[in-house]
């Protein structure tokens, strides 16, 4: 059986990439399609939030994603799209 994740954005990343243009933003969707058809795939690095949770980092051309994979529920969760200086 296989069984896909599904991601999911917070509130900030959402309102990132709906003000991106149209090509950019199918660039991030297909990059969270990636990520959910491949959670356990390495990310760039991965640090601690602030609450001690494992978050990962990725980056797509000039950006940087940073992403929490919560396994018990099946969901990657997006939670930020900056920009990478």
């Amino acid at each position: 059986m296989n069984v896909r994740y599904r991601w999911v954005l917070d509130g900030e990343a959402y309102a990132t990439l709906v003000a991106l243009p149209p090509a950019r933003r199918r660039d991030f969707e297909r990059t969270f399609d990636r990520l959910a058809a491949n959670p356990f795939t390495p990310p760039s690095f991965v640090f601690e939030g602030s609450d001690d949770t494992p978050l990962s980092a990725c980056f797509v051309r000039d950006r940087m994603i940073v992403f929490h994979v919560d396994h018990a529920v099946k969901r990657v969760f997006i939670l930020e799209i900056s920009e990478v200086p």
